[in-house]
């Protein structure tokens, strides 16, 4: 009789540690991005309208990137950014709609949002951080972002670096990007795509490209159609070091990427944010 409850009780305790185990590997659920906080607060003078925003996480840990537009008596002037906060929130869906700011430093803008489907709306803010345009974004010159972001943060996040525009002459080649994926891990970033490259300028010959790279920062296809990355050749023909704008501060950061050169450019595939838009939503996106 002893031997037999010893036995109920061993196999309680694997039942029950089991059940733990389970209990621990079922993911949380997660939330609805936010939207624009409808209430004005006087805490947050600055409007910013965003253009694109893509984001992955679990509730508590979300993190993402997009680009906007920073509205001011000025004018406007355009950014990239990246985010790591406790709620994801969805681009504007119409031209006039902003979202609510107030600086938190040089490169870094705080915006408010709210939740959806709440008779009193709870609020939420999250700090973007800024790789400022030398323009404003147009939505017909706007990539849709097509490559998303890890949907945990099992894996260490880091926001991607974007195209540094401030110009150098000692970087001539025009490097556009026309498509490709991102990977992370501890190791580095690691990145591989189809890119088109313009050596004597902008009226000069376009070759396509296929790259790959391998670098502590990790970069994105260019956010404006007409942008690109500035380069020069480290081995002509087979390998460049292209020159990249760190989000949330003036650091400029290089990687050097391999090509395989091509005789003929690449089309330019992808929606702009304009035709985008109506099949833009708030589903998890897939590994970059």
């Amino acid at each position: 009789m002893r031997r037999v409850a010893l036995v109920a009780l061993v196999l309680f305790a694997g039942v029950a540690a089991a059940q733990r185990r389970v209990r621990v590997l079922v993911p949380e659920t997660a939330v609805a991005p936010g939207v624009p906080a409808a209430e004005q607060n006087a805490d947050f003078p600055v409007r910013v309208h965003l253009l694109t925003a893509r984001w992955g996480g679990l509730s508590g840990a979300y993190h993402g990137y997009g680009s906007g537009n920073l509205l001011d008596a000025k004018g406007e002037q355009g950014f990239d950014y990246g985010f790591e906060c406790s709620a994801p929130f969805v681009a504007n869906q119409s031209a006039d709609e902003t979202y609510q700011a107030r600086w938190k430093g040089a490169f870094k803008l705080e915006i408010l949002t709210a939740e959806v489907g709440r008779e009193q709306p709870r609020e939420h803010a999250c700090t973007l951080r800024l790789a400022m345009r030398e323009r404003p974004f147009e939505p017909e010159d706007t990539a849709a972002l097509s490559h998303g972001v890890s949907s945990s943060l099992r894996k260490r996040w880091q926001d991607p670096d974007f195209a540094f525009e401030a110009p150098r002459q000692d970087y001539p080649i025009q490097f556009h990007v026309v498509d490709g994926e991102r990977q992370e891990d501890m190791e580095g970033d690691h990145g591989s795509g189809t890119a088109n490259l313009t050596e004597a300028g902008p009226q000069g010959p376009v070759h396509g490209a296929e790259y790959r790279y391998t670098c502590w920062y990790g970069f994105l296809l260019n956010t404006q159609i007409s942008g690109f990355y500035q380069g020069r050749w480290i081995t002509p023909g087979s390998e460049l070091e292209v020159l990249l704008q760190r989000p949330g501060s003036d650091k400029v950061d290089r990687c050097k990427v391999e090509v395989d050169m091509k005789l003929q450019p690449y089309a330019e595939n992808r929606r702009t944010v304009a035709r985008a838009s109506e099949s833009a939503g708030p589903e998890m996106a897939r590994p970059q």
